[in-house]
């Protein structure tokens, strides 16, 4: 085969997780602002293009794992099926503490993210709607568990409330109690803010 032909085959593969870690290690070192795109496709040794393709953003590669939490946390409230509300309560924390469950390999990147996202305003404002989306699947899903057409203000409250401290607990573990299972942490966070809505599951 000649050099030409090698040339026009198959692009090489590129490893997305790689790449990512290699951007978190930039970022930590060097501070996120600091860091261009062009920073990132250098030290991995890929085009920018190619850059571009896997992450639409320097903010997309800290980020990353954001979507399959959802996904997580999607199939637990869809597989719990029609629950009453107390149930429900038990059922959002499972889910949420489901997402923030890693592998072990996982566990040192997932700090790093962690760490970065909370020292910068940026990162953190990227990810808002992450969050966001959230609390409006747990709102929709305690609505159906109230038995109403749409989430009630208690849903909403409640459902922002689990989201906010789920993230809150892992950016804790992540700075202050990295030898803590992740998914332990944000089980006690949320048992003890549910714990404070067992009266209204009661009373509704």
């Amino acid at each position: 085969m000649s050099e030409t032909t090698a040339r026009r085959g198959r692009p090489a593969t590129v490893d997305r997780d790689r790449v990512a870690a290699t951007a978190l290690r930039l970022f930590t070192d060097e501070g996120f602002g600091n860091v261009t795109m062009d920073d990132v496709a250098q030290a991995c040794g890929v085009g920018r293009r190619t850059l571009f393709r896997l992450f639409p953003s320097k903010a997309a590669m800290v980020w990353g794992g954001s979507g399959e939490a959802r996904e997580t946390i999607t199939g637990a409230l869809d597989a719990a099926g029609d629950v009453g509300l107390p149930e429900a309560l038990d059922v959002v924390r499972d889910a949420f503490v489901a997402s923030s469950t890693f592998p072990p390999e996982a566990l040192e990147v997932t700090r790093q993210r962690l760490c970065l996202i909370a020292a910068d305003e940026e990162l953190l404002s990227w990810g808002t709607s992450s969050i966001g989306t959230s609390a409006v699947l747990v709102a929709e899903f305690l609505g159906r568990a109230e038995g109403a057409e749409q989430p009630s203000l208690r849903a909403r409250s409640l459902a922002g409330a689990c989201a906010a401290a789920n993230f809150a607990a892992l950016v804790w573990w992540a700075q202050y109690a990295p030898g803590r299972d992740p998914a332990r942490v944000v089980d006690e966070a949320l048992t003890h803010l549910l714990d404070g809505a067992r009266t209204w599951a009661a009373q509704a």
